[in-house]
């Protein structure tokens, strides 16, 4: 294998309370999956290979005094971020939901506003530091969410996911076509182009292998709204699907082909990789990916594996989410 490019990966993790089949939120509210499965299950996998894992917490985890007891024991070695799931955070909450379907983008942009600045000040008051990186709960950011972020003095969002729209069934639709593999400072108009922004988009590494060289430009234009735009784009692509840097979704060899695609696109000298999956996957019963042994002990052995081999055959530094602005810029 070939080390002549430098990897950067941070490994991301959307980090919430137990749900089980179909991303039912289990009620009352529970945290299983952070107590035995994030410490037994997951850090350790993390340790291992000196890896500095970035969890990003969403609002009920914050809130949870044993979770948080567990985050602070680990110190140094991991990166706390906020993930928002607009449910558990004022104003509009609903404590009691059975689900997670909102967008943050759903909400009016006052609204949205505050329930970041809600969710900022939460993690302020419990850590005693400002967080610096930040994803959307289902990736679901608004036209204004970079800004706020920014201006709440959040250094790094990954919410970006390319080749892909998320719709959801309230109607609202999220369309990350035409947005960057590598991270870049969005526009104030886009966040799909590169802009003035100083937040960094650290884009999910994912890609469409049949969308990889088609312009960003023309990738922009596509909009899958209507029956009629799904067919067109499934037939003019042959059905190809994104290949995620993810264990629940991805095996070892298909996440080791997808870093080789990052190296061959990219011009540079330095590559950045940005792995995500929930905290939920690694317990059992806890996520839709996760409700038996065999498939829990799958996602963890997929990780382990892959990183072993990333490891071993990679110059590759595994840094926390934050830290991509620093060597970015350098």
């Amino acid at each position: 294998m070939s080390k002549s490019k430098k990897i950067y990966l941070s490994v991301t993790i959307d980090t919430e309370c137990d749900k089980g089949a179909k991303w039912r939120v289990k009620q009352p509210l529970s945290f299983i999956n952070i107590y035995n499965g994030v410490v037994k299950n997951l850090q350790p996998i993390f340790e291992k290979y000196n890896v500095k894992a970035t969890y990003l917490l969403s609002p009920e985890v914050i809130q949870d005094s044993k979770s948080v007891e567990i985050f602070k024991s680990f110190g140094n070695k991991v990166e706390l971020g906020t993930h928002l799931h607009s449910e558990f955070i004022e104003p509009e909450a609903n404590f009691n939901a059975d689900n997670t379907k909102h967008y943050q983008s759903d909400f009016k942009p006052d609204i949205e506003k505050e329930k970041l600045k809600n969710l900022t000040t939460l993690f302020s008051d419990t850590f005693g530091y400002q967080p610096l990186s930040f994803r959307a709960g289902r990736f679901g950011i608004s036209k204004y969410s970079l800004r706020f972020l920014e201006d709440l003095g959040y250094t790094v969002d990954s919410s970006v996911t390319p080749d892909l729209q998320w719709n959801n069934k309230n109607g609202n639709s999220v369309n990350f076509f035409g947005s960057p593999y590598q991270p870049y400072y969005p526009s104030y108009k886009d966040f799909r182009k590169e802009g003035d922004m100083r937040i960094l988009q650290v884009p999910v590494s994912l890609m469409n292998r049949t969308l990889s060289k088609v312009p960003l430009s023309i990738k922009r234009k596509i909009k899958l709204n209507t029956s009629y735009q799904h067919i067109l784009f499934n037939y003019t692509t042959r059905f190809s699907k994104p290949k995620w840097l993810r264990p629940t979704y991805s095996n070892v060899e298909e996440m080791k082909v997808l870093t080789q695609d990052f190296l061959k696109l990219s011009n540079e000298k330095n590559v950045f990789l940005c792995m995500m999956f929930h905290s939920n996957e690694f317990e059992l019963g806890m996520s839709p990916y996760s409700m038996t042994l065999e498939n829990m002990n799958k996602i963890i052995n997929r990780l382990d594996s892959y990183l072993e081999w990333l490891t071993k055959e990679m110059d590759v530094s595994l840094i926390g989410m934050s830290e991509i602005n620093k060597h970015y810029t350098s």
